[in-house]
C-alpha cells in the first residue's frame, strides 16, 4: 500500500507534474471531450420540414434530441411530436454537444429569440427528483402518464452524468428530471415522480447484501482448466465483484434498486477499506517478528518494494510520455492496475476530483480477476 502511494509521489517529481495545471487541463478537456447536453434557438428554414410533423425532424438524427420550447403561430408552447411546423417557427433544440452542428444544418440559423425568458411565455420549468420506486425500472416510453401534451421532459441528470430524455431510458430512483410545461403540467408530472427527496435518505441495502451473497456463492464455485490437478476459484474478492458488475448493468431487469444515498455510499467505501487492511494486518501480523528474527524480513521488504515500485514508475512514465495521459489518469490507473482502494483514495484527495476514479473502474475488475487465478497458477505450476 505504502509502495503504491509512495510510487505515485515519485511520479508526481519524475515528471515534473503541477498540480494546478493538471486540473485546468482537465478542466479544458472535460468541454472538448464532453457530449453534455446542450440548447440552442434555431429559425426554421428547411423548406422540407414546413408542414411536416415535428416526428419528422426527429428521425433525421442518429442521437436522441428534445424540442423543450417551439414559438409557434404567435405562442409559446412544448410542442408533440404530431405538432405541425411552420414557416417562422422557432425551435428550442436540446441535443447532444456533437449533434448541434447538424441541428443547425437541418433546421436553419440560430435564432436571436430567447424563448426561456419571453415575458408573454406561460411556460415553466423544474427539476424534479424520481422518488416512487413504481414509476421506476420502465422506458419512458412505456409510460401513458408521460405522453402529454403540456409538458416535456428534457433532461436527466444521473450520477453526474446528463442525458437528453428519450423513450428508451429507464428511469432510476434518485434521477433528477428536468421537466417544462405549464403550470398545471409541470404539477401533474412532480406528483407522478415523487420529488420527496426524505424517501431517498433511506438506504435500500437488501440489493447490497443480495449482491454480497451471490457473489460469495459464485467465488466458491471451483473451476477446472484443462489437465490441472487443482480446481481454481476466483475468490471472495473476486466474485462479489463480477455479482456487483453484472446487477449493476442488468439489475433493472430483475427490479433491484441500486439507488444509496452519497453518505451510505462513502460510509460503506469506508468501512470496507478498513475492513480490508484489518484482515490483511490480522492474517500476516503473527508472521511479522519470526520473518525478521531469522533475518529473513528485510529481503522480503527489498522484493516487496522492487516488484511494487518499479512497474508502477516504469509504466506510469511510458503512460505519460508515449500514450499522452495525464497525472490524474495515472494515479487511477496505477492504483486499479494494483487493486488499492487507498492508493486511489490518495489520488482522489490529490486531484480534488473524480478523474483518477474513471481509469481505476476501467482496469479494476480485470485486474482483481487476474491476479486471483494468476496467484493460484503460479503456485501449481511451480509446486
Amino acid at each position: 500500500m505504502f509502495g503504491i502511494i509512495v510510487s505515485l509521489v515519485l511520479l508526481k517529481k519524475i515528471l515534473g507534474i503541477n498540480i494546478n495545471e493538471q486540473q485546468e487541463l482537465h478542466r479544458k478537456l472535460s468541454v472538448v471531450r464532453s457530449n453534455r447536453p446542450v440548447s440552442m434557438h434555431f429559425n426554421l428554414e428547411n423548406q422540407q420540414l414546413i408542414g411536416q410533423p415535428l416526428r419528422k425532424l426527429f428521425e433525421l438524427f442518429k442521437e436522441p434530441i428534445v424540442v423543450s420550447r417551439m414559438y409557434h403561430n404567435g405562442n409559446i408552447i412544448t410542442p408533440t411530436p404530431e405538432t405541425i411546423l411552420a414557416a417562422n417557427d422557432v425551435l428550442l433544440v436540446l441535443a447532444p454537444k456533437k449533434q448541434i452542428e447538424n441541428a443547425q444544418l437541418l433546421i436553419g440559423a440560430p435564432s436571436q429569440m430567447n424563448l426561456k425568458e419571453a415575458p408573454e411565455s406561460a411556460l415553466t420549468s423544474r427539476h424534479i427528483v424520481v422518488t416512487r420506486k413504481d414509476i421506476t425500472h420502465k422506458r419512458l416510453g412505456d409510460i401513458e402518464e408521460l405522453h402529454q401534451h403540456n409538458f416535456t421532459l428534457t433532461r436527466i441528470s444521473r450520477a453526474g452524468i446528463e442525458m437528453v430524455a428519450n423513450g428508451d431510458i429507464f428511469l432510476q430512483l434518485g434521477d433528477t428530471i428536468k421537466v417544462v410545461g405549464t403550470q398545471e403540467g409541470v404539477d401533474h408530472i412532480t406528483k407522478m415522480l415523487g420529488n420527496e427527496v426524505k424517501r431517498l435518505e433511506v438506504p435500500d441495502i437488501a440489493p447490497i447484501f443480495l449482491g454480497i451473497v451471490l457473489g460469495v456463492i459464485l467465488g466458491s464455485i471451483p473451476f477446472h482448466i484443462g489437465n490441472m490437478p487443482v480446481a481454481v476459484k476466483i475468490g471472495m474478492a473476486g466474485g462479489p465483484l463480477i455479482v456487483a458488475l453484472l446487477l449493476s448493468k442488468y439489475g433493472n431487469f430483475l427490479y433491484l434498486t441500486n439507488y444509496t444515498t452519497n453518505s451510505a455510499n462513502l460510509m460503506l467505501r469506508e468501512l470496507g477499506i478498513t475492513l480490508f487492511l484489518a484482515s490483511v494486518g490480522l492474517s500476516s501480523g503473527h508472521n511479522l517478528a519470526a520473518a525478521f528474527a531469522n533475518g529473513d524480513g528485510w529481503r522480503w521488504i527489498g522484493m516487496g518494494i522492487t516488484i511494487t515500485m518499479v512497474p508502477l514508475i516504469v509504466i506510469g512514465f511510458i503512460a505519460n510520455k508515449y500514450f499522452r495521459k495525464t497525472y490524474f489518469e495515472i494515479c487511477g490507473l496505477l492504483a486499479g492496475a494494483s487493486t488499492d482502494p487507498p492508493a486511489l483514495a490518495f489520488a482522489l484527495k490529490t486531484a480534488g476530483n473524480d478523474i483518477p476514479s474513471a481509469t481505476y473502474a476501467t482496469v479494476y475488475p480485470l485486474t482483481m480477476i487476474l491476479r486471483i487465478l494468476a496467484a493460484q497458477l503460479l503456485i501449481l505450476f511451480f509446486s
